[in-house]
């Protein structure tokens, strides 16, 4: 508890309020950063049953004006059928260039919390009926390319890959989930 409070103090200190250029909400009006969503589908794979399938997500995030990164927070889904994962993430984009007005290649990283729910799990090529429950938390990387079509508009392919492990309440561990996602992007 002494710990949230001394962050709390911190960053509604004098000090702090002094230097308004840090203030992302501030900066929003001012014109400093821009609100980012994107949307986007693909293919996942769960490594269990290795048996590709839709991968949807959409996220709503904050970057400067000059786009160098971005703090997003990410819904995704992943249901092959046999197993459905609803992911709720908090992510962060880092450009590789300083200069991306059109093109540019960007890495990411984040942690993510799951909600699965396993029907059936493939064990030595037969389906394993199992239709549990649960949920966990874990870290995901990836990289993508971004093309901005105008100042506002982008498209971009991602890839990431999620370790999710064994969820707590599991005997079996799912190993990592991968996506391939084609995304649509508007910055306000």
């Amino acid at each position: 508890m002494k710990k949230v409070l001394f962050v709390f103090a911190l960053v509604y200190s004098s000090a702090v309020s002094a230097q308004m250029w840090n203030n992302p909400f501030v900066g929003i009006c001012r014109g400093e950063y821009r609100v980012v969503t994107n949307f986007g589908a693909g293919s996942g794979q769960q490594q269990i049953n290795h048996d590709d399938d839709t991968f949807v997500q959409a996220s709503v995030g904050i970057t400067p004006t000059v786009g160098v990164w971005q703090v997003e927070l990410r819904y995704s889904n992943f249901d092959d059928g046999s197993v459905s994962v609803d992911q709720y993430g908090l992510n962060f984009k880092v450009d590789f260039t300083f200069n991306c007005d059109v093109q540019c290649l960007y890495w990411m990283a984040g942690w993510n919390y799951g909600d699965f729910d396993v029907d059936k799990v493939k064990r030595g090529g037969e389906f394993v009926f199992v239709d549990e429950r649960g949920d966990d938390n874990y870290w995901n990387a990836g990289v993508g390319y971004r093309y901005n079509w105008t100042d506002s508009m982008d498209t971009s392919i991602e890839y990431n890959y999620y370790d999710v492990g064994k969820p707590v309440s599991y005997d079996f561990d799912l190993g990592h989930l991968r996506s391939l996602t084609l995304n649509i992007g508007y910055r306000f």
